[in-house]
């Protein structure tokens, strides 16, 4: 595990530290209403840690860990990683205070933070995808696995947009009154559906099948997935955002359709990494 992945991870735990300690702080009632009195925001602030300390922290770790490993390229730039961590941590912490006491500035400065480091994650992430693999060093190629891979790596490529789409969506209404009213559900689907989901799909073709030594039950399925989940996903996402922008009660109820696809495109992911780990080994 290198440096840059293992400070994330650290990071991300203590994260976690913060954000279970203050979720079991909130459970108690004379202290819970200790902290909503000085910090009315607590709760907000409570979740972004968990989410954007804990859970992003810890993907962005394993995407500097399993990305060159994926592609057989070095990571383009350490320096650049490590910026994106210090990014995330004045970010994380700036954002949790700013939403805690409901300050605008800080919340603002914030998110530019965050949005900066995504960036400069999605630019080192596009600048290794796009160097010269090493000729010297294969990786460890199983020939049941080959074609399984290429489809996964670009669940991981396109799910970097999304996550650029996100932390750009919180600088956005971060600047508008009611934008976090207005906007936060869009947000976080595009988060979770968007990258998260994505994420997990590529990692998931790639990871769970070489655990149970055997190779992908259907090509077709990983396919089909990949599809369903682009089409679902952007449409889902990009429907209920102009609905809002516009007012549009048709483009926002487009969503459900396209929610559909994407909600396939699990189903048959779970279905075909089930066939894929849970049978005999071929």
């Amino acid at each position: 595990m290198s440096n840059i992945t293992r400070n994330f991870i650290l990071t991300a735990f203590l994260y976690l530290l913060i954000g279970v300690t203050l979720g079991a702080l909130l459970t108690i009632n004379g202290m819970r209403e200790i902290l909503i009195s000085s910090a009315p925001g607590i709760f907000l602030a409570h979740s972004h840690i968990n989410i954007f300390g804990f859970i992003f922290m810890v993907i962005f770790g394993v995407n500097y860990h399993y990305i060159p490993i994926f592609s057989n390229r070095l990571m383009y730039s350490e320096k650049w990683a490590n910026y994106h961590l210090y990014m995330m941590i004045v970010g994380v912490i700036g954002m949790a205070i700013g939403l805690a006491i409901l300050n605008r500035a800080g919340i603002v400065i914030s998110a530019i933070f965050e949005t900066a480091g995504a960036y400069l994650f999605m630019f080192n992430i596009i600048k290794t995808f796009t160097q010269k693999p090493q000729i010297d060093k294969e990786p460890l190629k199983d020939e049941r696995y080959i074609e399984s891979d290429k489809i996964a790596v670009k669940f991981t490529r396109v799910s970097t947009p999304y996550l650029i789409l996100g932390t750009t969506l919180t600088v956005f209404i971060s600047l508008m009154p009611d934008g976090y009213i207005r906007f936060r559900p869009v947000i976080y689907h595009t988060y979770f559906l968007g990258w998260i989901a994505m994420m997990v799909f590529g990692v998931g073709y790639h990871i769970l099948p070489r655990f149970a030594d055997n190779k992908i039950y259907s090509l077709f399925l990983i396919r089909l997935n990949l599809k369903l989940a682009n089409i679902g996903v952007a449409g889902f996402v990009f429907s209920w955002l102009l609905g809002i922008f516009f007012g549009s009660a048709f483009l926002s109820n487009l969503r459900h359709s396209f929610g559909i696809l994407a909600a396939s495109a699990l189903f048959i992911f779970v279905y075909n990494i089930w066939r894929s780990v849970f049978r005999r080994k071929i």
